[in-house]
């Protein structure tokens, strides 16, 4: 017998089949909210910490005031993970300014509409990790504030839907000839053993695991440099990889039909992907 989803919506846990909003939600009418994805894994939420605090700042960025603070929010997921008997995968969660007549400006009062999923995910074979993946290159055609996590995407779908007519995996982007971000990840190049990644500002979506990489290069003695680099230099790049949550680390092996490197994996990607998995398996709150 198939166990019946379990999803948090409004203070409440409801199948997934009986979850309903109001044909007049913000979210829903102006994409007037914010969301994060939190990956789950050996029963630990990983760099929690983290994600939930961009959920405040990216919810202070648009003054949307959540009722929960971060302890709930904790205790709501590991709820949803144990009614749902899932082990591993990722917890979505949206809030929008919630239901309301639809009028540009935003409300004074409203109750904002919270929802919250958990989501399996399939762990990327080894054979395509070690072969790696396909992207295509775009104009960033994406708003000015990509450092607020909106549930506003259309842009970012176009733009990995054009990838994927393409038969490649992600859309790397572009504004005034500096590499930003692809279209649900963050983007490092590899150049003489140096990673390169653009620094955070409002171009970029400051990622958790983008962090977290970062860091755990850094402690192991492999030098990061954040700055701004061109579409030349990701092209001419040995290496070629991007992260999210949900795809960890992803190597990029062919960019617009030219080959990164040798074609393969490089040595210091497969090594992150090692150190990553490693943190995973051993990660710890604490």
């Amino acid at each position: 017998m198939t166990t019946k989803q379990i999803i948090f919506l409004n203070n409440e846990y409801i199948d997934y089949e009986k979850a309903f909003i109001h044909i007049e939600n913000r979210g829903f009418q102006l994409g007037d909210g914010i969301y994060e994805v939190v990956l789950y894994e050996n029963n630990r939420l990983i760099d929690f910490d983290g994600h939930i605090q961009r959920l405040f700042r990216s919810a202070d960025r648009i003054n949307l005031k959540i009722e929960q603070n971060a302890e709930q929010f904790k205790e709501i997921f590991l709820n949803l993970l144990q009614k749902n008997q899932q082990k591993i995968g990722a917890i979505y969660i949206q809030i929008t300014r919630g239901d309301g007549p639809r009028i540009q400006n935003m409300p004074d009062t409203y109750q904002p509409t919270v929802i919250i999923i958990t989501k399996p995910y399939k762990a990327i074979k080894k054979q395509d990790l070690d072969n790696g993946f396909s992207a295509i290159t775009h104009e960033d055609i994406r708003w000015h504030n990509c450092d607020i996590k909106s549930i506003s995407l259309l842009a970012n779908t176009t733009l990995k839907q054009k990838a994927h007519s393409q038969n490649c995996t992600e859309a790397i982007l572009i504004r005034d000839n500096i590499i930003t971000e692809g279209s649900f990840s963050n983007v490092f190049i590899i150049k003489n053993e140096e990673i390169i990644t653009k620094g955070a500002d409002k171009r970029i979506l400051k990622g958790i695991t983008r962090d977290r990489i970062i860091k755990l290069a850094q402690e192991n003695k492999i030098k990061v440099t954040q700055r701004e680099f061109s579409r030349e230099e990701l092209l001419d790049a040995d290496e070629v990889f991007v992260t999210s949550s949900t795809l960890k680390i992803r190597p990029i092996t062919t960019i617009d039909n030219v080959k990164i490197g040798s074609g393969k994996t490089g040595k210091i990607t497969q090594k992150l992907i090692k150190i990553y998995k490693n943190f995973i398996e051993n990660y710890s709150e604490n």
